[in-house]
């Protein structure tokens, strides 16, 4: 009697994104649903440390509501980005679940990429969550507002700061306002995108924080002025702007030009978590 031994031949992968799917599901759950409701929240917070003044004013001028709230809306979404984002693989890496991450087996660019993909979806809900139901509030603040001006008035106007900082602004449209919450969400993920880079590359979250802080002041001084911004995502800022001081804006191709740049700084990112060490 004989036996014939079969040999099994080992299945082994090495695919880069190996475990994608699981890590993703991880990550969405820390976005989804209560930081995004945090920041959401804070977004109605922002809006009515501005609006319950206004209203109790009576100055009735569009401007004075909508220029504080949108500064201020943006301001606070960049300082969460950035103080969320900043220990996003720094902090793997520095707790050593990000080697025990890569050895459950998980490929190196899945954890990244899942990381980044989580953050944009949390960053893009929270934008649109928040800035959709507050439209109706400006669109009936606009109706208060002053948006006509005698012909006695238009050298004033056209001289002073931002058309008299507001006094005569009118509401955009609702499609340039949804334009306007998508460039501002690809903004926040590119800055997202530069946080994971940093957190991969260097080993001070103080250092991670304060860099990202200054990619946020080159690009804005960059809009400022106007230097290579229609391929940036300086062009955002611009475009933001523009669509605040009741221009037209266009948003085809600065949208456009920071994918590319997030897609950029996510490559540095694989790339150099790959090269990285992990305790």
């Amino acid at each position: 009697m004989t036996t014939d031994a079969v040999t099994l031949q080992r299945i082994e992968t090495a695919h880069p994104l190996r475990g994608f799917g699981g890590l993703l599901r991880v990550e969405l759950r820390t976005w989804l649903p209560w930081r995004s409701l945090v920041l959401t929240v804070a977004s109605y917070g922002v809006f009515a440390l501005i609006y319950v003044p206004w209203q109790i004013s009576g100055i009735n001028q569009l401007g004075v509501l909508f220029y504080p709230f949108i500064g201020l809306w943006i301001a606070v979404l960049l300082l969460s980005t950035v103080s969320l984002t900043e220990g996003s693989v720094l902090g793997e890496i520095e707790r050593g679940t990000a080697s025990w991450l890569v050895g459950m087996p998980n490929g190196r660019p899945a954890v990244v990429i899942s990381k980044l993909l989580a953050a944009a979806t949390g960053i893009t809900v929270t934008v649109f969550a928040a800035g959709i139901p507050i439209y109706p509030l400006l669109s009936n603040a606009a109706k208060a507002g002053i948006t006509e001006f005698r012909v006695s008035e238009l050298r004033e106007v056209l001289s002073a700061p931002i058309g008299m900082w507001g006094a005569y602004t009118t509401l955009p449209d609702l499609g340039t306002y949804l334009g306007m919450l998508a460039a501002l969400s690809m903004l926040l993920v590119f800055v997202a995108a530069v946080m994971i880079l940093l957190g991969a590359t260097l080993r001070s979250r103080t250092a991670v924080f304060g860099l990202g802080l200054a990619v946020i002041g080159l690009f804005g001084a960059m809009a400022l002025a106007g230097s290579f911004s229609a391929a940036s995502p300086s062009a955002l800022i611009v475009a933001i702007a523009d669509v605040a001081q009741g221009n037209e804006a266009v948003f085809a191709l600065p949208i456009a030009a920071t994918i590319v740049w997030t897609m950029l700084v996510l490559l540095l990112a694989v790339w150099r978590f790959n090269r990285r060490e992990l305790p």
